[in-house]
């Protein structure tokens, strides 16, 4: 047992910072029986009464105390209040709730992560909305094939209150420390409030796009117009009739220009590295356009669970169908980038132009973007790509190739500092920071953990499946991997997890052969890659349903365990959950867990398995004030016209007028 200073109370509230999302686990204070289950009072544990919550709350595990229940722990969840926050707060909801008390604590304002973060004109996500939820809280009622940020960050505020998460989160909060102890197996975090916490897991759900990154350029500082960047927007700066420059040619740029070009006087567009632009998914009279649901289409998807999930598995497919193509040698990569480039060509007019905005290197090298209004906006009369490298800023304008362009304003469509390095000190054993470690060389275990840092979880860390596949189920099944971590580490009585350092040098060395033929480690520039010598740190070595079957095989060898007391305590009853339930609790609920984990593969060909039946979100759920349900497209599309400003619904009006000059035979991805 830990000793009994370890069990000091907590100081409160804490505080966390920039996407840092944290579970702070502590021991409850001892009953007679040296524990007392969560969810019960003191005198509950004494006597072995039990309570389960209500028939409209999250699934509870009955708390009765029986011989031998496993360490209890207590939970804190700090930090991003994004996808990521969610999965893992929901699970817990799912298969922990008898076992973890938590509570989040958010950097910002309010819930939504980088959709929160993140309101520049036109913002959206460019994974299809029907892909981008959970498989256990689908929504039939988005608005459109690519969700707006508003829509997005609408939704997981309906998630978080179907799970009662509000309740649990603090908002406003920040970290400026976290660092180990072998000797109490705790990890003490210091905020810059003074607060100090102990917990025993440490949990980083902040990911790694969310803090903007501005661009380097001689003279920046002494533009005298208002400079933006796509990831802290400014909605005052009026932009109608203005002369702007965009600075960049990604995700964030193909999205604002379309939103821009039909209010400003004029825009010029800065390229370094032209982009692969896909074709939109195949929907019937979709064209160029982000396509709009109708209300019918949106009430069969609420009607017949059936076709809603067909409608989802058949979209979700062609994601994790499409992991062949980034092999370099592979013929499919050949033939997508074909039909890519015999796309862009249709939709480009200009010859000039399709040389200098169709890529040289690889489809896949860098990211994807459905962006072909994109296309069309930058071919318009008051729109100008500029291809020369920027030189310097000056106080009026730019100066690209010997030539000052002017400019009002400048809008920083440059993304962000996509490095996995901490920002604050991350201190594990021997005193060594994280901060330095992958300051250096951003190595991982399966990008969920990292030796020499016990206790210690990460998602989306280094060599993850952001971009092999769909996303949302692998987020899924690292939640459910951590679940099932912390049971055994529940049940077992450990007191730390460290990965062992054979099994992470194993898994790099396997990473980068792996690496070696896929189109990642083509010629363009990325940010999937380190600059200096082109090593993948960002991508998983195989496909997302690849990295989903890889986290199912639970390898508890990989991990250097330290025990409470002898690892096989929890024996000591001698029954099983099967003969007598309460024997062995935790027991018990692992298995319904690992019964019920969608993400655990079938044997089985469907690509999308982890889709199935799940009960929708309601309008009501989805209202945006919780209150007014959001029961038709004018209303979704009035409420945030509301929330983002007019000119998106401006731009957005002259989407498809704009796109039936440049209709191109829909090309299948």
């Amino acid at each position: 047992m830990l000793p009994s200073a370890s069990r000091r109370p907590l100081a409160w509230p804490p505080t966390w910072s920039h996407g840092l999302f944290t579970a702070l686990w502590r021991r409850l204070a001892a009953g007679p029986t040296g524990r007392h289950r969560i969810g019960m009072s003191l005198d509950q544990s004494r006597h072995g009464t039990e309570t389960v919550s209500g028939p409209d709350g999250p699934p509870h595990l009955t708390t009765l105390q029986m011989t031998d229940q496993g360490r209890p722990l207590k939970a804190r969840q700090l930090g991003a209040s994004g996808a990521l926050l969610l999965v893992q707060a929901c699970k817990i909801r799912m298969h922990l709730a008898a076992f973890v008390d938590f509570q989040i604590l958010e950097k910002n304002s309010e819930l939504g992560g980088t959709w929160q973060e993140n309101r520049y004109p036109g913002c959206a996500c460019d994974v299809p909305s029907h892909c981008y939820q959970f498989s256990f809280a689908p929504n039939p009622d988005w608005s459109r094939m690519y969700a707006s940020s508003f829509e997005i960050k609408n939704y997981l505020k309906a998630v978080a209150r179907r799970f009662r998460l509000d309740e649990n989160i603090s908002y406003g909060r920040k970290v400026v420390s976290a660092t180990w102890s072998d000797d109490t197996c705790t990890w003490t975090v210091q905020t810059n409030h003074g607060d100090t916490l102990e917990s025993e897991i440490l949990v980083n759900a902040g990911g790694i796009l969310n803090n903007p990154q501005m661009p380097n350029i001689e003279g920046l500082d002494t533009f005298t117009g208002p400079t933006l960047h796509t990831a802290a927007w400014d909605s005052s700066v009026d932009l109608e009739g203005k002369t702007v420059a965009i600075i960049g040619s990604g995700a964030s740029s193909i999205q604002v220009l379309p939103q821009l070009q039909t209010k400003c006087k004029h825009i010029n567009v800065y390229i370094r590295t032209p982009s692969w632009i896909c074709p939109p998914v195949v929907v019937p009279n979709a064209g160029n356009s982000n396509y709009t649901y109708q209300d019918e289409e949106r009430e069969l998807f609420r009607k017949d669970e059936g076709h809603y999930i067909h409608s989802r598995k058949d979209i979700e497919s062609r994601f994790n169908s499409m992991f062949g193509a980034f092999f370099k040698l592979n013929p499919e990569q050949q033939d997508m980038r074909n039909r890519f480039e015999a796309r862009m060509r249709c939709v480009i007019k200009d010859e000039e132009l399709q040389r200098r905005l169709i890529p040289s290197f690889e489809a896949g090298c860098r990211r994807i973007n459905p962006g072909e209004q994109y296309l069309i906006s930058i071919q318009e009369p008051n729109v100008e790509p500029v291809f020369d490298p920027i030189q310097r800023v000056t106080p009026t304008g730019i100066v690209a190739g010997g030539v000052e362009y002017p400019a009002d304003v400048i809008v920083a469509a440059t993304g962000f500092n996509t490095s996995f390095r901490p920002r604050f000190p991350i201190i594990g054993r021997k005193q060594v920071n994280l901060q330095d470690t992958w300051g250096k060389d951003p190595i991982s275990y399966f990008g969920t953990g990292v030796s020499g840092f016990p206790n210690y979880l990460v998602y989306l860390g280094p060599n993850t499946p952001i971009s092999n596949g769909s996303l949302m189920g692998p987020l899924e099944a690292t939640s459910d991997y951590f679940i099932r971590l912390l049971q055994r580490m529940i049940r077992h009585g450990a007191l730390s997890f460290d990965v062992h350092p054979g099994a992470q040098e194993d898994f790099d060395n396997h990473t980068k052969s792996f690496m070696k033929g896929m189109v990642w480690t083509g010629t363009c520039r990325s940010w999937f890659k380190r600059a200096d010598d082109g090593k993948v740190t960002a991508l998983w070595p195989g496909s997302s349903l690849h990295y989903m079957q890889c986290l199912a095989e639970d390898r508890w060898e990989d991990y250097e365990w330290r025990y409470d007391k002898e690892r096989f305590a929890y024996w000591k009853n001698g029954f099983s959950w099967i003969e007598r339930p309460g024997a062995d609790q935790m027991g018990l609920q692992a298995q319904r867990s690992m019964e019920a984990m969608t993400t655990l593969p079938r044997s089985t060909s469907d690509l999308a398995f982890y889709i199935g039946k799940a009960e929708n979100l309601s309008p009501s759920e989805m209202s945006s004030d919780g209150e007014s349900p959001v029961d038709s497209i004018e209303n979704i599309k009035s409420a945030e016209a509301k929330s983002l400003g007019e000119h998106d619904g401006l731009a957005r009006d002259q989407e498809v007028a704009a796109a039936a000059d440049h209709f191109c035979i829909t090309v299948p991805v």
